[in-house]
């Protein structure tokens, strides 16, 4: 059963021939190092169009296959400084990063990447345990008698709260004002 184990090869017989191994990256493999390398020069240029410390944020790329053939790409932004205006203003700094790659690379649908947000521990977050639970029951919306400023204003203060109605008088006619003189009428001459 196992006699091919006791086989030996003749002395004289030239040795099997070995494949060399490819030391060189397969197609595919190429391919990722590319988006990968994309990517950071974008986040790169990104950061820098919009004046944030190249220092601030590191990024890395992960290669996912789902299933043969289908690949997920999943870019993986690390904060490396801790800065609260960096934080609100996230969103918008990962839509400029999918934007830039569209502008770098049109070919490619970058709306399918995930993008994900890493804190390093020396970051520098105060914030190092969590709140009472309270906290997070308060409400930080805008008083409901406030009237947002209407995007044609361009005033740089705010307006006077309106003038509250007169009520009418109870006789059906508007009462006239003190001030007021009633109009008289003159002949057309």
């Amino acid at each position: 059963m196992f006699d091919f184990l006791n086989k030996k090869h003749p002395k004289n017989e030239p040795p099997s021939s070995v494949s060399p191994i490819s030391v060189t990256p397969s197609g595919s493999q190429q391919h990722s190092n590319v988006q990968r390398e994309l990517i950071r020069v974008v986040l790169k240029d990104t950061l820098r169009l919009h004046g944030i410390p190249l220092n601030w944020l590191a990024c890395e790329v992960i290669l996912i296959a789902r299933a043969p053939g289908d690949e997920e790409l999943h870019i993986q932004l690390v904060v490396m400084k801790w800065n609260e205006q960096l934080l609100r203003y996230a969103t918008a700094l990962q839509q400029q990063l999918l934007h830039g790659l569209d502008r770098f690379d049109p070919s490619v649908d970058h709306s399918r990447y995930i993008v994900s947000w890493r804190f390093t521990p020396d970051s520098g977050c105060p914030a190092v345990a969590m709140p009472d639970p309270k906290v997070w029951l308060q409400s930080t919306l805008p008083p409901a008698n406030e009237v947002p400023a209407s995007v044609l204003d361009r005033r740089s203060s705010r307006r006077a709260p309106n003038a509250p109605a007169l009520s009418p008088s109870p006789s059906g006619t508007p009462a006239p004002s003190p001030d007021f003189s009633a109009t008289q009428m003159s002949p057309l001459q």
